[in-house]
């Protein structure tokens, strides 16, 4: 028993020096790859996801043109958001024009080890043979110009793009819904389509001295949802988001060398290659791709 003991100690340490040179030698790569390749390794997995690098904010995004786009939206979606690590604030906003139905969504919260926002645009066709409660995506000519800044005390990041789906991610920052505040514009195509967007938000709680409208565009602010909230499975989302804060944690302290977060998925990839894209899926959402998968069987 005695030799057995002395044996694990001796197994433990070499491991442990094993590792440590890994380690050591991962963070050489990193420092010694130019950052066009870094963004390269990254991307590689992420465009699988549908989303990309943002190397100027250093923050994960969605491409414009994504496999997503194809499987709409659900009320499901956001009801089992929690099975996916994913526990965020909910707002649409709803409004007919052009015997249409927009759903123009946004979407704040913690999504895995990220914390980000989202913004969606959906539409139901009322000729067609769509499920009720079912939206198709955006087409190219349905899309909006359309920007969020993201503040948690202070400014997080900004998003602006003419597309269907507006999305950013900052991997490894912990934040609860509540704490963070959406400021948000969109512009419309012409004044009638942008008045039945305003009537909704009235409809749904926003007071008119909080939107600003300007031209074609209507610009106002997400702290609390006041339209959808998901007061669901409070419990378990108390306990997702523990394990998002631990998760979190450990992306931070594994990666704790490097400041900027392209350098340390770089470090990971270098780490634990067998494991990376797992370790990415818990950067972006999920919601879509396990829509997706049920449909491809």
């Amino acid at each position: 028993m005695k030799y057995l003991i002395i044996l694990g100690i001796v197994l433990l340490i070499l491991l442990c020096i094993l590792y440590l040179i890994k380690r050591n030698r991962a963070i050489r790569k990193v420092k010694c790859t130019c950052l066009e390749d870094k963004v390269n390794i990254v991307n590689k997995v992420l465009k699988k996801f549908g989303f990309c690098f943002d190397v100027k904010q250093d923050i994960v995004v969605s491409l414009k043109e994504n496999w997503q786009q194809k499987f709409g939206y659900s009320n499901l979606y956001d009801l089992g958001a929690s099975s996916f690590n994913m526990v965020m604030d909910a707002e649409p906003i709803l409004f007919d024009y052009q015997d249409k139905e927009y759903r123009i969504e946004f979407w704040k919260g913690q999504y895995g080890i990220s914390t980000g926002a989202e913004i969606g645009v959906y539409v139901h066709d009322y000729k067609s043979h769509q499920k009720e409660g079912f939206y198709r995506a955006a087409t190219k000519e349905e899309c909006f110009q359309m920007g969020f800044l993201l503040f948690k005390k202070c400014f997080l990041f900004a998003r602006e793009d003419y597309t269907w789906w507006l999305t950013g991610f900052d991997v490894g920052k912990f934040s609860n819904p509540k704490d963070l505040m959406l400021k948000v514009f969109i512009k419309f195509p012409n004044q009638e389509m942008m008045k039945a967007f305003i009537k909704s938000l009235l409809a749904s709680g926003y007071t008119e001295n909080k939107i600003q409208v300007q031209y074609n565009c209507v610009f106002f602010e997400i702290c609390t949802p006041k339209n959808y909230k998901l007061n669901r499975h409070k419990i378990k989302k108390f306990f997702v988001q523990l394990k998002n804060r631990f998760n979190c944690f450990l992306f931070n302290f594994f990666t704790r060398f490097f400041p900027k977060t392209i350098d340390k998925l770089t470090f990971i990839c270098f780490m634990f290659p067998h494991l990376y894209r797992l370790i990415i899926g818990f950067c972006v959402p999920k919601k879509k791709c396990h829509h997706s998968k049920k449909h491809r069987k």
